[in-house]
């Protein structure tokens, strides 16, 4: 088998990545990409979005939306009336702020269509994960099916509220959430000037195993947006890169972001332990787990947790809060 997926796989499972793809049974038939990977807005006289695999899904006010992607569930939760969002992940329920979503039933198990159809939707959001064979056979019991397709951060987290936003027939509520979420992310872009950000990279190890997240992820937004220069992206390291021990070596970074629980796992790694990150001038910062993965509306919350420790005497103004769900238009500003 190919190398790349295997280390692909790894990193999944081991980061938990937010497209939440154990949820789903098997690998299965990846989204068709356009542009960014994700799924967007159509022109404002669509009467169908294209999701990210090609597959026209009407337009209409959906009343049983199951979600299968942690991405949807918080945009969704910020997009429909409460009762219209009848199910989550089970990842999301464990998230610290589970409790916003009440007590939906969550999918917990990757033998989840029965669970799924005894639920009776009229739309289930899934992403790039999802296998088509499963998807075919929610269609077959009439039920829509829309693929958000690969998320990635900053951008793929917009494409995804104007997508949802258009198909749900709730434009105005989706470029609320957009306005809100581009204001947090403006703020926190505001705080470190270029000439401040501190070198680094983003690293996670298991074992002898040593997994990076740089440029086109969400953890390069991440990174920037907490005040981090990426060094690795810098030495053209992109997605998720499996490093050797002499690569690591040879960045050298001064600084480590990692999640919660593996900065002393780095500090006494045999191979690791010289890196000047683990020295007495260097320095390794965790991020909350529910955070450090999450590809959508989370950044903000990561970002924030990043800068504050990355950057204290520049973040000691009040946090930026995870976005709110958008007044109507008519409330707005």
């Amino acid at each position: 088998m190919n190398t790349n997926v295997i280390n692909a796989a790894l990193l999944v499972g081991a980061l938990g990545l937010s497209m939440w793809a154990a949820t789903l049974p098997g690998s299965g038939q990846l989204a068709a990409r356009t542009g960014s990977g994700a799924a967007d807005a159509p022109s404002l006289d669509a009467t169908e979005v294209v999701d990210a695999r090609g597959v026209a899904v009407p337009i209409r006010p959906y009343q049983r939306i199951v979600s299968l992607s942690t991405i949807s569930d918080h945009v969704l939760l910020r997009l429909v009336e409460p009762e219209r969002l009848i199910s989550i992940t089970e990842y999301t329920a464990r998230h610290p702020v589970a409790w916003q979503f009440g007590g939906r039933p969550k999918v917990a198990s990757s033998g989840a269509l029965e669970t799924v159809l005894s639920l009776q939707p009229d739309l289930v959001v899934v992403t790039l994960y999802a296998d088509e064979a499963y998807l075919a056979r929610l269609r077959e019991n009439g039920v829509e099916v829309f693929d958000l397709g690969d998320m990635r951060g900053v951008e793929t987290t917009r494409a995804s509220i104007r997508a949802l936003g258009a198909l749900l027939d709730a434009r105005d509520r989706a470029a609320a959430l957009e306005r809100s979420y581009d204001r947090e992310l403006a703020a926190l872009d505001a705080r470190i000037p270029d000439d401040e950000l501190l070198p680094g990279i983003y690293l996670s190890v298991y074992g002898d195993t040593f997994f990076g997240a740089s440029a086109n992820t969400s953890y390069a937004d991440t990174l920037r947006l907490g005040g981090i220069r990426d060094i690795a992206a810098e030495q053209g390291f992109v997605d998720w890169p499996q490093y050797t021990a002499e690569q690591l070596l040879e960045l050298d970074p001064p600084l480590i972001v990692t999640l919660e629980g593996m900065a002393q796992v780095i500090r006494n790694h045999a191979l690791l332990s010289s890196l000047s990150a683990c020295g007495p001038n260097g320095r390794i910062i965790e991020i909350n787990s529910a955070y450090n993965s999450d590809a959508g509306l989370g950044i903000v919350e990561a970002a924030h947790q990043l800068l504050t420790r990355a950057h204290p005497r520049r973040s000691s103004s009040p946090p930026p809060s995870t976005p709110q769900s958008p007044l109507p238009p008519s409330q707005e500003d």
